[in-house]
């Protein structure tokens, strides 16, 4: 009896394909866990957010705003192009208004110092229309 090529024996095997390793969700730092816990469920409950979308937006404000004063100038410059700048900022503050008081007090004090290095590194402009704090700036 003549043997199977090698080749057809694998195409006829099943292949097992590895689960998708999970991408971790990113934490905001320094934060409890009552605080991560109320973030996670205004994520999941609100159709506006995703998982993990407040912590990202922590750390991109964060990095924005911690880097060189350059950085923060940009950042203000742009602030209104969502494809040179996610929108940071407007995400934090849709989340100091949704969380639950506590929460939102945590979260309002880690962003508090962020927001502060970022007024001293940026000058405002009186000219712009109205809108969010952080968009009259540059």
């Amino acid at each position: 009896m003549p043997r199977k090529p090698p080749a057809r024996v694998r195409a006829q095997q099943r292949r097992i394909v590895p689960p998708a390793t999970p991408r971790p969700i990113p934490r905001i730092p320094g934060a409890s866990s009552a605080l991560q816990g109320a973030t996670a469920r205004l994520e999941h409950d609100d159709p506006r957010f995703s998982p993990g979308d407040v912590a990202s937006a922590f750390h991109v404000w964060h990095r924005a705003v911690s880097g060189p004063a350059r950085r923060a100038r940009d950042h203000a410059r742009h602030a209104d192009c969502e494809l040179c700048n996610p929108p940071s900022r407007d995400v934090l503050e849709l989340a100091l208004h949704l969380l639950p008081r506590r929460s939102a007090q945590e979260l309002r004090r880690l962003v508090a110092p962020l927001d502060e290095r970022f007024m001293r590194l940026t000058i405002p402009l009186p000219g712009k229309p109205p809108g969010p704090w952080w968009t009259l700036r540059a």
